[in-house]
């Protein structure tokens, strides 16, 4: 049976992920920075990406980990860049070799090949945070473990995921509506059957809203 520890399980995508975990028969931990502001995550553990020794310690004993984290306490770059890399270091002691990360539509290539975030009309104010999960990337590429980035399209929804979606790996921004419920479907299919390794990945759902 494939265990999952998940990083930023009181989130959106974390919930979902963990959620759907445990419906396929998973065995599953979801860690968050603080349980007592989660009393809803069952059986949730504390850890925090930046703190290489708090990672080994709630990721020993599983064979994928999954990465949803966010947080407007932090800056952008040092979660996801030097978070990254102290994932990476805590996964490597605990013995996990496979990272499975939920990844952020401005990363990819827009018209002309630009990525997103670098568009002359992208709006400032969502610039850092677009910095942060391309220093995300940069971590992730000269690291030690196998990785897969799932990115959903610009507009993820919360609502039901019908289980049909498509999977797209040329690294382009593409068109259309991703909701959590498939994205975390997606993540889970590749936990249970790899399939990719050291790319990223976009998701779309194939039902219409």
């Amino acid at each position: 049976m494939t265990s999952l520890v998940v990083f930023g399980a009181g989130g959106r995508a974390g919930r979902r992920i963990t959620a759907g975990a445990r419906e396929r028969g998973l065995r599953v931990t979801p860690v968050v920075r603080d349980p007592a502001r989660h009393p809803d995550v069952e059986g949730a553990v504390a850890g925090d990406v930046t703190d290489a020794d708090s990672v080994a310690a709630v990721a020993a004993g599983h064979d994928v980990a999954v990465s949803a984290v966010y947080t407007a306490d932090l800056d952008p770059v040092r979660l996801y860049g030097d978070g990254t890399r102290s994932l990476l270091d805590g996964l490597v002691r605990a013995g996990v070799g496979r990272l499975l990360v939920v990844g952020l539509a401005t990363t990819l290539d827009g018209p002309g090949g630009v990525k997103v975030y670098e568009a002359a009309d992208f709006p400032d104010a969502y610039r850092p945070f677009s910095l942060g999960r391309a220093a995300e990337l940069e971590a992730l590429g000269s690291g030690p473990v196998d990785w897969v980035l799932f990115t959903p399209t610009m507009q993820l929804e919360d609502e039901p995921g019908s289980g049909a979606f498509e999977v797209f790996d040329d690294g382009r921004l593409v068109d259309g509506t991703t909701t959590y419920t498939d994205l975390a479907a997606a993540m889970l299919d590749e936990a249970v059957s790899p399939a990719h390794h050291r790319i990223q990945l976009t998701v779309r759902s194939q039902t219409a809203f």
